[in-house]
């Protein structure tokens, strides 16, 4: 079974002469509360009352798989991929994972800033029964009673940095993160850019050269969207200031 969830990424792999140690970000696709489809009723449509859990929208969907298409062709291959629990973020994991043949680590420490406290975001037993593709054999670097309440972005950039480089220390291979708006500015700070927005399932690529990261190829990259101004966007806005500023 492990070799049919490598699948589609095993062949390339093998090219490789050193094992890669990249790293992929990117943000769940549009939600189905905001943007150029959203629906205003959707909570009372959507079967339970998680109103900080909003699924993916239509044009959400689309981006998704467009985001996986895209990641099948990348060097190196993603290896890992580790998602927010939030559903959003699940559904948009869930079509890279189906487009890679690979499983989704469900990492709580890259979930959306917290605002809603307590959340009713992180039961794990509900993802098992929601997605298939998780992968059980994960141990999170973050639990979910370590997560506190968060009433400013800053806070959750910070918890997502620590835990991006956790993870990232953890995994052999190229990781792919699928985050949220706040969580993606500690994601990227972690690799050594500015805290810096990024839109609906765009891609930005980390490389590591020695001791340090570098950027590989354009920030917040929406080239294979195609909607791209609506993930542009979305990664508008001035970022918080970190909490030691």
């Amino acid at each position: 079974q492990t070799e049919t969830r490598m699948g589609k990424q095993w062949s390339k792999l093998n090219t490789c002469s050193s094992v890669a140690h990249d790293v992929y970000i990117t943000r769940h696709g549009t939600r189905i509360d905001n943007g150029p489809d959203s629906d205003p009723y959707w909570l009372q449509k959507a079967g339970h009352d998680r109103e900080d859990d909003p699924h993916l929208s239509d044009s959400g969907e689309t981006g998704a798989l467009e985001l996986a298409r895209h990641l099948a062709q990348v060097t190196p291959p993603v290896q890992h991929i580790v998602s927010s629990p939030f559903t959003r973020a699940m559904q948009t994991a869930t079509a890279v994972a189906t487009e890679l043949d690979l499983p989704i680590k469900v990492e709580p420490g890259i979930c959306e800033v917290l605002w809603h406290w307590p959340t009713k975001c992180l039961d794990t037993t509900r993802l098992l029964h929601e997605f298939s593709l998780i992968d059980q054999t994960y141990t999170p670097v973050m639990q979910p009673h370590e997560l506190v309440h968060e009433p400013e972005e800053a806070m959750a950039a910070e918890r997502a940095e620590k835990v991006a480089l956790a993870v990232r220390d953890k995994l052999e291979g190229p990781v792919l993160f699928v985050s949220h708006g706040a969580p993606s500015l500690g994601l990227v700070g972690a690799f050594g850019h500015r805290w810096q927005y990024i839109g609906y399932t765009s891609l930005t690529h980390f490389e590591r050269n020695g001791n340090k990261w570098a950027l590989k190829g354009a920030f917040n990259d929406v080239g294979h969207l195609g909607d791209k101004q609506t993930s542009l966007n979305s990664a508008n806005g001035k970022p918080p200031r970190r909490a030691n500023q």
